[in-house]
């Protein structure tokens, strides 16, 4: 009778112990759903086969990149070629989900042979969609906090973004690499989109707040391993949200105090046609563009044209600085849609102007 006295009270035990964890959670099942979801460093299909960190610990570029553009793909590896990489002790992945259903131009055999190939791949388990970037941006943060921890740098692009990595290379060598930090082109007081005709439009059961923290745009930034193992755990925390340069650099940095910083001025072009007047400068007229970044506005190979005139300026040393009569909003004026550091929403059509 004693003996099942005591197995009985062992069972209560349990079942009491079961209901309390069970009612402690009630009020939390979308922090243990993002846990589940959002650990995505342990659901990857393919990692990058001949990527070494300890070989080239300066800087790793993650790239941001839709698992169909393989053609944009291509003009990043001839930009910045593997030798180049290997001198300035920098390492480069791209990032990919998979292959959604209604994509009937690449394959999953196709992405495994360019992997196989370059061994630079990183794809999730996850479906390629824009309400998937937050999963995309998290998983090259969290791998790369891991497996480059003892990287002095990252640096997060996105696959049509041009951008110069010797000028980058030259403002990293500047930066204290001790600290945490995420540096970028900030973003201020933008409020959530409520039109439910807009593409980028919040619930306010997604972002119940009337404004956006600080953010930086995805299109570039810095930032350290350190920062990204911070950003990476602090996300398990948090509610899923889909807007992925909002909610790394701005919801997460702010909840773990980590202060942006904005880049020097002068770094960026906004628009793609800014930037191709700048090149076409640099070839035509030998005038240097001193600018770092830009769109590329739909041309795929804009990045290789883009370095390779700025290698000749400087191997040829016949560019000339920009007069402030050649200045860019002066003499490149032009249509855009929209600016590559908007936050999304509609299509807005203006003359360029730099302030």
């Amino acid at each position: 009778m004693r003996r099942k006295f005591v197995y009985l009270a062992i069972l209560l035990g349990i079942a009491l112990t079961s209901w309390i964890y069970w009612k402690s959670n009630v009020g939390n099942n979308s922090l243990v759903f993002f846990k589940s979801k959002n650990y995505i460093i342990k659901d990857i299909q393919i990692k990058p086969s001949s990527f070494s960190c300890k070989r080239h610990p300066f800087l790793i570029i993650l790239v941001t990149s839709y698992v169909g553009h393989v053609e944009l793909r291509s003009a990043h590896r001839r930009a910045m070629p593997s030798d180049m990489l290997r001198q300035m002790n920098t390492s480069r992945v791209f990032l990919l989900a998979q292959i959604p259903a209604k994509e009937k131009y690449i394959t999953q055999s196709a992405i495994k042979d360019e992997s196989d190939e370059f061994g630079d791949i990183l794809q999730g388990t996850f479906t390629e969609n824009y309400r998937n970037l937050t999963y995309k941006h998290l998983m090259g943060l969290q791998w790369a906090s891991i497996n480059c921890a003892k990287s002095k740098f990252i640096l997060k692009v996105d696959d049509d973004t041009v951008f110069n990595l010797e000028k980058t290379y030259q403002l990293l060598k500047t930066l204290d690499h001790s600290s945490n930090f995420f540096m970028g082109y900030m973003l201020n007081n933008t409020k959530p989109k409520r039109n439910k005709e807009n593409k980028w439009y919040v619930t306010w059961n997604e972002y119940s707040r009337t404004e956006y923290p600080p953010y930086l745009s995805g299109w570039y930034y810095i930032t350290t391993p350190g920062a990204a193992a911070m950003v990476s755990e602090e996300a398990i925390y948090h509610p899923y949200f889909w807007i992925d340069d909002i909610f790394v650099t701005g919801i997460l940095t702010e909840a773990l105090d980590i202060k942006l910083r904005q880049l020097p001025d002068n770094y960026w072009l906004e628009y793609y046609e800014l930037l191709e007047c700048c090149l076409k400068d640099m070839i035509k007229k030998s005038i240097k563009c001193d600018y770092v970044l830009g769109p590329n506005g739909g041309r795929n190979n804009l990045i290789v044209e883009f370095n390779n005139a700025l290698r000749n300026c400087s191997s040829w040393q016949n560019c000339k600085p920009r007069t402030e009569k050649q200045s860019l909003n002066k003499v490149c004026v032009a249509y855009k849609q929209r600016t590559i550091f908007s936050d999304g929403g509609k299509a807005e059509v203006r003359s360029i102007r730099l302030l």
